[in-house]
């Protein structure tokens, strides 16, 4: 599958939650996307995409999601996540 139609963004890892498939991120928005600051984000894709733990709680994480996704909801289904690299 390609990533094409894909968009990434980035936030703060705030809690993680591996056995309902979630966490809750605060979002870097510098263009306003999202509406709300604070998102849970619901993860749909394969398993080995989502390159996170418990341990990084407080870090920088980049999350990616359809074109088509609303984000004006305090939800979010995201297709990859990994831990942000400058």
């Amino acid at each position: 599958m390609s990533n094409a139609h894909l968009l990434s963004d980035t936030g703060t890892l705030l809690e993680y939650h591996p056995d309902k498939k979630e966490t809750i991120v605060q979002v870097d928005d510098s263009d306003n996307r999202f509406l709300y600051d604070e998102v849970t984000l619901i993860l749909t894709g394969p398993a080995g995409e989502y390159k996170i733990d418990s341990s990084m709680v407080g870090e920088k994480i980049k999350f990616s999601y359809f074109h088509s996704t609303p984000t004006d909801k305090p939800t979010l289904e995201i297709y990859l996540i990994d831990k942000w690299e400058k």
